[in-house]
């Protein structure tokens, strides 16, 4: 299936590691050229390096989207955008830090992203939520809080916006896999918490980051023309509820 990504431009924050570079890497290998951003200036110029042979271009940039006004300046710097994916979560229990990296630097990326998808034919917000927004989350109510809050926020633009020809949705990781990340601490810290989650997901392990980048990389595409405001379980069958 051809997704029609050739030639369109994507901003994707913290495309460094884990979910956000495989999303950043996907949309490369479809065509589009693609903006990220990280906190490590190190990191940034490694990505942009191991994704250079892409056929759409790669370009990082240093920015800290915790702090007020960082990611609109940055966002003001470019020029064409098409598809925006804020993708960047501090995944914590601690209600400043998830407020400031999750809801505020979110809502601050969507307001200064709107009028540069305002001129695209195919503008596109997908938000990188989390199964842990449809649950209880016992020990980490905040960053299942913000979450929920999140995907509230992408429902009532998708309504907004669906006029201005402007499509937004969520794509809600499972429990996701990444070298170094969170699964990986359990995994090491923790492997009887790590090993009764992966007994408990129906396919028997746990998601990669690639699977969530390339749906990712569907559901921003022009070939999902037609989906809009939908809040996309990616979580191989894990979670038992029905989920509007």
């Amino acid at each position: 299936m051809d997704l029609q990504l050739n030639g369109l431009n994507a901003v994707v924050t913290g495309g460094t590691a884990g979910i956000g570079l495989a999303i950043v890497s996907t949309l490369a290998q479809e065509g589009a050229d693609v903006w990220f951003c990280s906190r490590s200036a190190d990191r940034v110029a490694a990505v942009e390096a191991a994704l250079s042979g892409k056929p759409g271009r790669v370009r990082g940039s240093v920015v800290d989207v915790s702090v007020p006004g960082k990611l609109a300046e940055w966002i003001a710097t470019l020029d064409a955008i098409d598809i925006f994916v804020p993708n960047v979560s501090a995944i914590s229990s601690d209600w400043d830090a998830s407020i400031d990296t999750d809801l505020r630097a979110t809502i601050a990326g969507v307001e200064a992203v709107l009028p540069h998808l305002a001129r695209s034919s195919h503008g596109a917000i997908t938000y990188i939520g989390s199964k842990a927004s449809t649950f209880a989350t016992p020990g980490f109510e905040a960053y299942g809080s913000v979450k929920a809050a999140l995907a509230h926020y992408m429902k009532s633009l998708s309504r907004k916006l669906v006029a201005d020809g402007i499509r937004v949705n969520v794509v809600a990781p499972g429990d996701t896999y990444v070298e170094g990340g969170f699964w990986s601490h359990i995994k090491r810290n923790a492997p009887d918490v790590y090993d009764a989650t992966v007994q408990a997901n129906p396919l028997g392990r746990l998601c990669t980051p690639e699977e969530i980048g390339r749906v990712v990389a569907f559901v921003s595409s022009p070939a999902a023309s037609f989906i809009a405001g939908s809040n996309l379980l990616v979580d191989g069958a894990a979670t038992v509820h029905v989920h509007g």
